[in-house]
């Protein structure tokens, strides 16, 4: 069977709009990409020991997940400590976890096993791992109000 160039063409570009055809990255690759754009927005990354880029905002510790095996996916994570001193605190924690979810786009609360631990993170699609750079701020955003929604329903 004869293709013709016109039909290679028009394949191509469909292939190339619908995100058929995309670079890959390996890991040292994405932790460059994701560095090099934290160090010109100010902050100050390394690597953590799983690999992934660790940075603060005030002061807060945040880690942007790199996973070279799915490059469609982007994620930002954060964990903090709530000290649960009170049987109150203990059994307001879930619901205040369950609250900042349903008030909050984008990013998820989770609690952790060891109690008291919660982690916060953004998690979006994206066509090209350095698509990062256009909702970055926003991410960041939606994680510090799931944090302040957290911590609102917990001072109830």
């Amino acid at each position: 069977m004869r293709v013709s160039k016109v039909t290679l063409f028009s394949m191509a570009l469909v292939c190339i709009f619908t995100g058929v055809v995309s670079a890959q990255y390996s890991r040292a690759e994405l932790q460059k990409m994701y560095m090099s754009y934290l160090t010109l927005e100010g902050y100050s990354p390394s690597i953590d020991s799983d690999g992934d880029v660790a940075f603060k905002k005030e002061g807060r510790p945040f880690w942007i997940e790199v996973n070279e095996d799915d490059l469609g996916y982007f994620r930002i994570g954060y964990l903090a400590n709530y000290a649960l001193d009170y049987e109150y605190e203990a059994r307001q924690f879930p619901i205040a976890i369950d609250y900042a979810n349903r008030r909050t786009k984008v990013a998820k609360v989770y609690s952790m096993e060891d109690g008291g631990r919660f982690m916060i993170s953004a998690e979006i699609y994206v066509a090209k791992p350095e698509d990062f750079k256009a909702v970055f701020s926003r991410m960041l955003s939606a994680i510090n109000r799931a944090r302040e929604n957290f911590l609102d329903k917990m001072e109830e």
